[in-house]
C-alpha cells in the first residue's frame, strides 16, 4: 500500500503545477497554527476497500488484489486557482496506470458517489477555497 501511495504522490508532483505542493496534511503556520494561505495540494492514503483475489475460499492476504482509494484536496486561495488546481489533479489522475514494482494497477477513475465528492466550500476564517476529491484504483500482484 505504500508503494502505491508514493506513486500516486509522484504522480501528482510530475505536474509542473503541483510540483512540490502535494502534502499529507494541512499546512499551518508552527508559531499561530494559522492555516497557510498558498495553493496547494494534499494526498491522503487508506487502507484498501477490497481486499481479496477474487477465489472461492480464497484466504486474504497483505500482498492480495486490493481496491485503493486515496483522497486529495485541493486548497487555493482564490476561486480560478481552485479550479485550476482541481483541473490539474483530474487531468494528472484520472485514467493513469499506476508504475508500482511487483504490482499491477488498473486505471486510476474519480469516485462519483461520496455525496461531498466535488463539492467546492470557501472557508470565512482562512479565507481559502477547498475541495474534496476520491480516486480510486486495483492493484494486484504481477503474475
Amino acid at each position: 500500500m505504500r508503494a502505491e501511495y508514493q506513486a500516486f504522490k509522484e504522480r501528482l508532483q510530475a505536474h509542473p503545477r503541483l510540483s512540490n505542493k502535494v502534502y499529507d496534511v494541512v499546512r499551518t503556520i508552527e508559531a499561530t497554527g494559522a492555516l497557510v494561505r498558498e495553493n496547494y495540494v494534499i494526498a491522503f492514503p487508506s487502507l484498501p476497500t477490497d481486499l481479496n483475489d477474487h477465489r472461492y475460499r480464497s484466504a486474504q492476504r497483505v500482498s492480495s488484489r486490493r481496491v485503493l482509494s486515496f483522497d486529495v484536496r485541493v486548497v487555493a486561495t482564490t476561486a480560478d486557482a481552485f479550479l485550476r488546481l482541481a483541473e490539474d489533479v483530474m487531468g494528472q489522475l484520472i485514467d493513469h496506470v499506476l508504475d508500482v514494482e511487483g504490482r499491477e494497477c488498473d486505471r486510476i477513475t474519480m469516485a462519483t458517489d461520496h455525496v461531498e465528492e466535488g463539492t467546492g466550500q470557501y472557508d470565512r476564517t482562512s479565507r481559502l477555497f477547498f475541495v474534496d476529491m476520491t480516486f480510486e484504483f486495483v492493484s494486484r500482484p504481477k503474475e
